[in-house]
């Protein structure tokens, strides 16, 4: 005995000095985890903030500028390191954007017209294009234009020109030589059109021809302060001051116009003084004398589209002028006191309001929003800007909104379109429904069979057949998702179309059929199904359930016929959609059915057999030891099942993106498709672009979808292991 003390002692240290080896190593390795998942969560969040990064305004840089004349047009160039200025003498000039305190560089300098002109518009698109109005009613083409110097393909370098579109002499619009005091430019077949408004009051449209310009008056029954032609030529909008008129416009004609007068009970209507046309050419913009400003666009109503105020935004700056970016539905409303509002057409509040240098005469946004060039008594100033995403907001992203051209507000996922000046649409519900709807209707079908198929196996089949069952229905996990959606997508789909009214009879014909073949086979043979008991049951109802569904699935397109005269799907219409919910939920409920199934059995199985037993030797039956006794003792572990289940769809991908039509919808109906957050990530994020808003509002999605998948897993996982404690300590006390 004293020879094998020692030998016990060291083999006992090294055990113990084993088992906090093994201690630390599984511990270190569940911190290494919890450590990833936080990196992950920061990363989505470093990813996500810059979204809702308020807008911001940098210090003003005061700008070398020419001090002779006004500038009646500014456009600065992408790289923000040249402008080119039309002054109020009609001279045309490029100059270095460089702070005041260099000289002045003046890169090229024109006469584009020999007298100063009465007005001046200009049109973004793959070029500016300005028209010059003079005062005895002609109009001139120009365009500031950059050209390549240096080695070919060399683009690093640039020559500014000014390029005249028609000739450098300005041509015969107006045959009365009337001034020209407001112009407008579009383009039509891609030839310019000019809608200009005389100084005695008339209202011109032109279009150009190869022997010049067409141009024919617009009748109008009110005073004219402003006409506004649509970049694409489609539609002219002539403003006074209590109406607007709307004329469709063709290459032939134009139709009769469309009046929308004015509310004066409304303050937004209370004499308008001022219109503009955000980029797209799909809202209008109306100011009135208090400097309250009024979206408005085309909805649909009776069978027409009409123009409506859609909303209003808060607060309004008396006096002050409007401005719109080039490219973004973004727009200021700037006061002479230098009070700014920046706003959003999404937002009816401003997203900036700040206050710069007073005396403000004009300004001008560039291109990309990223600054502002402001003209004031002092001279010029440039002002970053910060205002990355100015679409995007907690409102426009969980509230319906209100999307051009749409009937009322709505909550739309549609972030993009064939056509450039498309106004993309965040709304983030129609994916999450989606992801909720899919994840309900595929437990829906699932639970039943897995609870059911669980309390079976774990509390009426032999143990032989138990290591049979289990371990079979635990390989289904093992099917690839793809596999499964490919197969749901391609020929699971055509069978539920060709025989929806069969399967939607499925949750009342099977029950029926169950209790209805037992009653009818124990009534038969009383004396046979009491020796055989349930096993022998089964072998009879399994080919007569089999059986009897083969028939109903042969039987049931021609009652569909009977009843309706049509098969069910089409008399759906387009409620139905072949690839839709239902699919989804058998699909992905074949994919849920193992892992329910496991842990439900594992729960119920591990129920200590005593509680059974004594729940039998009490008189129970089996049935009532089932739901009175195993069901509550395992409530907890099936709910883990369940959460854990629910998680699982919840991040499901390949399922559902490929046995939906992936369309954003809130449906509620289980005949049409929907779009998931992980189906809709994994479609969307190849195409959008790195850092903008589409790309960040994706990276927001696997946000959402990560909390919710983390808090439904981590609930499950802390029920299954206050679950397990507690069986412990029963089977301890036993």
């Amino acid at each position: 005995m004293d020879h094998t003390t020692p030998a016990l002692l060291i083999r006992d240290k090294r055990r113990a000095w084993r088992d906090r080896l093994t201690r630390y190593v599984v511990s270190a390795g569940g911190m290494v985890v919890l450590a990833m998942l936080m990196l992950i969560f920061v990363y989505l969040l470093v990813a996500v903030w810059p979204l809702f990064k308020p807008a911001s305004i940098g210090q003003p840089q005061a700008l070398a500028w020419p001090q002779n004349g006004n500038a009646l047009a500014v456009g600065v160039d992408a790289t923000h390191q040249m402008v080119w200025r039309i002054d109020e003498n009609g001279k045309g000039m490029f100059l270095a954007l460089q702070p005041a305190d260099k000289p002045l560089q003046s890169l090229q300098e024109q006469q584009l017209t020999t007298s100063a002109p009465s007005a001046v518009a200009s049109m973004n698109g793959d070029t500016y294009t300005i028209v010059l109005a003079t005062v005895d009613g002609k109009v001139l083409l120009v365009s500031p234009q950059f050209h390549p110097v240096g080695k070919t393909g060399d683009t690093g370098h640039f020559a500014p020109d000014w390029v005249y579109l028609r000739g450098s002499t300005p041509e015969p619009f107006d045959n009365k030589h009337q001034p020209l005091r407001q112009v407008s430019l579009g383009t039509q077949q891609n030839q310019p059109m000019v809608a200009a408004l005389t100084q005695d009051g008339r209202v011109l449209l032109g279009q150009l021809a190869q022997t010049g310009w067409q141009v024919r008056q617009i009748e109008v029954n009110a005073p004219v302060s402003q006409v506004l032609l649509s970049p694409e030529g489609s539609r002219l909008f002539v403003l006074s001051p209590n109406q607007l008129t709307v004329f469709p416009l063709s290459q032939t004609a134009v139709g009769k116009g469309q009046n929308i007068i004015f509310d004066p009970q409304k303050t937004a209507q209370k004499n308008i003084v001022r219109m503009a046309l955000l980029p797209g050419a799909s809202s209008l913009l109306l100011q009135n004398a208090e400097g309250q400003i009024s979206q408005w666009f085309d909805v649909q109503r009776n069978g027409q589209r009409e123009l409506t105020e859609i909303r209003h935004y808060q607060p309004a700056l008396a006096d002050s002028m409007l401005i719109n970016e080039p490219y973004r539905r973004v727009f200021a409303a700037l006061a002479p006191s230098g009070k700014l509002d920046l706003y959003s057409s999404l937002r009816e509040n401003a997203v900036l309001q700040t206050s710069i240098e007073s005396g403000v005469k004009t300004a001008w946004f560039d291109p990309q929003g990223k600054g502002l060039l402001v003209e004031t008594m002092k001279g010029a100033f440039w002002y970053p800007l910060s205002n990355d995403y100015p679409e995007i907001s907690w409102r426009t992203l969980l509230k319906p909104t209100w999307f051009e051209n749409y009937p009322q507000p709505d909550s739309v996922w549609q972030t993009t379109s064939g056509s450039d000046n498309y106004q993309a649409k965040y709304s983030l519900w129609p994916v999450v429904f989606g992801t909720l709807k899919a994840a309900f209707y595929a437990l829906l079908f699932a639970t039943p069979l897995a609870v059911a198929g669980a309390i079976y196996t774990a509390c009426f089949m032999s143990a032989r057949q138990r290591s049979i069952v289990k371990p079979a229905i635990e390989m289904i996990g093992a099917f690839p998702t793809v596999v499964i959606g490919l197969v749901a997508a391609i020929w699971l789909a055509p069978i539920i179309e060709n025989h929806l009214l069969a399967l939607l009879a499925l949750p009342v014909l099977i029950p029926l059929v169950i209790v209805g073949g037992a009653a009818l086979w124990t009534r038969l043979f009383p004396a046979l199904a009491q020796r055989t008991g349930y096993r022998f049951d089964v072998c009879v109802l399994l080919p007569l359930l089999t059986v009897l569904l083969v028939l109903w699935f042969m039987l049931a397109p021609h009652v569909e016929i009977l009843l309706w005269g049509m098969p069910l799907h089409e008399r759906l219409g387009d409620g139905y959609d072949q690839r839709n919910t239902l699919v989804v939920a058998i699909a992905l409920g074949f994919a849920l059915v193992p892992v329910i199934f496991s842990l439900a059995e594992d729960a119920l199985f591990s129920v200590p057999s005593s509680l059974a037993q004594g729940s039998l030797a009490l008189g129970a039956t089996q049935w009532q030891t089932l739901m009175r006794v195993l069901l509550p003792s395992a409530s907890a572990g099936i709910f883990s099942a369940l959460m854990i289940g629910l998680g699982r769809a919840v991040g499901e991908t390949m399922i559902v993106l490929m046995a939906t039509g992936n369309t954003p919808l809130l449906d509620n109906t289980p005949f049409q498709g929907l779009r998931a957050l992980a189906a809709n990530i994994a479609i969307e994020m190849p195409e959008a672009v790195v850092g903008s808003a589409h790309y960040r509002v994706l990276f927001l999605t696997a946000l959402v979808l990560f909390l919710f998948t983390f808090v439904v897993n981590t609930l499950a996982e802390a029920v299954r292991l206050k679950l397990r404690l507690r069986y412990s300590a029963d089977r301890e006390g036993l």
